[in-house]
């Protein structure tokens, strides 16, 4: 049903490359048995470097990437920068940003220009930071390196609708030379949705790119942007020539911008369950949103998608968890799948996790560990968004006020604004008479 699970194999065959390097080296440390330690390194090295070429010959033949153009396999990817989703986000009741002071900023935008190491936990940063970042982050979009770029439309990205003041700068790059950047700088522009009507004549000329996951990109922001609305004849016949196109996850994601724009499709739900297997995450969401929308209507899928649950890939089982969540499956039956997803080491995985159990409500109460596991993620975003999560909780989330109270000393502002916010959200004091006494005990 799909396919198997190639980052691991990916990454250990990178491993066995190394490990028989090493040891044919150790050769010139033990000349008796250099001979033998040769041949064997050898052996090893061809072995790792055999199934490289085999792995990236699939994944070549599967075109196995994210709808952005990075290979979704390697884990050395920032992952929370290929983590968009098109999914309407739920209505938070607290604020979601975090008071960086203007120094801050110019820090950290310092810092993403000079350090690429630090760079992933500035970006994280800004885009806590809300709509004041702005400015400073469109100046990047100019940067030579792609990198750069590209996180720079992610954080522009993950600001959602409070990035309308962005749309200018966005639709000015949205034919940027490197699909990276571009499929960032489009997903930005269908997080912001109707306020960025405007850049829509730049994005119907992508729905001819010739890489196929910007047009993939490019079909499901237009239909995001021009929701519900009348829209020009040309548009509609440009995404009704993507359905006749031969690669199904392009076809998918006309159908899928057809359907936001409520064009009736014919034969839509198989086409949708079909999508739903895809190995693009996002195009599955998708996939997995619109079925929900189709209620009972879609219950002939459930079997296949409980079938998909078994499966070992996490990515697999939160889409497949979130898609029967929005058909109407018993929540409670699905806790499962989606905590051991959320074990995983994938930001992608984890934010989805939370998202589903936002929605959840205090029926989500069993996942408390879940949520004390991910307030001590090493990701600042995992953090902020487990944090905001716990007030969807309502007074079943109050047992966690004691792991709320340790995340107001976290190193990073954004966590400790949340957790004053969801500590306030249930009545609970920001000073607990044990640490006073504590305190006392010191002195």
């Amino acid at each position: 049903m799909y396919y198997p699970q190639i980052s691991p194999i990916l990454k250990y065959s990178r491993y066995i490359l190394c490990i028989g390097f090493l040891i044919a080296f150790t050769a010139y440390l033990v000349p008796a048995y250099s001979l033998y330690i040769i041949i064997a390194g050898t052996s090893v090295f061809l072995i790792g470097f055999i199934a490289q070429v085999y792995l990236y010959r699939i994944m070549n033949k599967y075109k196995i990437k994210t709808s952005l153009g990075i290979d979704f396999l390697f884990p050395e990817i920032d992952s929370w920068l290929v983590s968009v989703d098109f999914i309407a986000m739920p209505k938070e009741p607290i604020p979601t940003e975090a008071d960086l002071a203007e120094a801050e900023i110019a820090g950290l935008i310092a810092t993403m220009k000079m350090k690429k190491r630090k760079r992933n936990d500035a970006a994280n940063q800004l885009a806590s930071g809300g709509a004041k970042v702005i400015p400073y982050v469109s100046q990047l979009l100019v940067e030579d390196d792609p990198d750069l770029r590209a996180k720079a439309a992610a954080i522009l990205r993950h600001l959602g609708p409070r990035a309308t003041d962005a749309i200018p700068t966005l639709t000015d790059f949205v034919n940027d030379s490197e699909p990276v950047v571009q499929g960032q700088v489009i997903c930005a522009l269908a997080r912001i949705g109707p306020p960025a009507i405007k850049a829509i004549p730049s994005l119907v000329k992508q729905l001819s790119n010739e890489v196929d996951d910007i047009r993939i990109c490019t079909a499901l922001a237009i239909g995001r942007i021009l929701k519900k609305t009348r829209v020009d004849a040309p548009i509609l016949q440009a995404l009704n020539t993507l359905l006749k196109n031969p690669i199904p996850s392009v076809q998918t994601a006309a159908l899928l911008a057809l359907e936001d724009l409520n064009e009736n499709v014919e034969d839509a739900i198989p086409l949708l369950i079909s999508g739903l297997r895809d190995l693009n995450p996002i195009l599955a969401l998708q996939c997995a949103q619109h079925l929900g929308f189709h209620g009972n209507q879609a219950n002939d899928s459930i079997p296949d998608l409980i079938e998909a649950l078994n499966s070992n890939h996490p990515i697999i089982q939160i889409i497949v968890s979130h898609t029967l969540y929005m058909i109407g499956y018993d929540p409670l039956a699905l806790l499962r799948p989606i905590l051991t997803a959320a074990k995983s080491g994938e930001i992608y995985v984890k934010l989805e996790a939370l998202e589903i159990l936002e929605d959840m409500g205090p029926a989500a109460e069993p996942a408390m560990q879940a949520y004390v596991r991910m307030l001590g993620d090493k990701s600042t975003l995992v953090r902020v968004v487990a944090v905001r999560g716990i007030s969807f909780l309502g007074e079943k989330g109050r047992p966690l006020a004691s792991q709320l109270r340790r995340a107001l000393d976290d190193p990073a502002r954004a966590v400790r604004y949340h957790a004053e916010a969801t500590l306030k959200s249930l009545g609970e004091p920001l000073e607990e008479p044990i640490l006073l006494e504590e305190a006392d005990d010191e002195e």
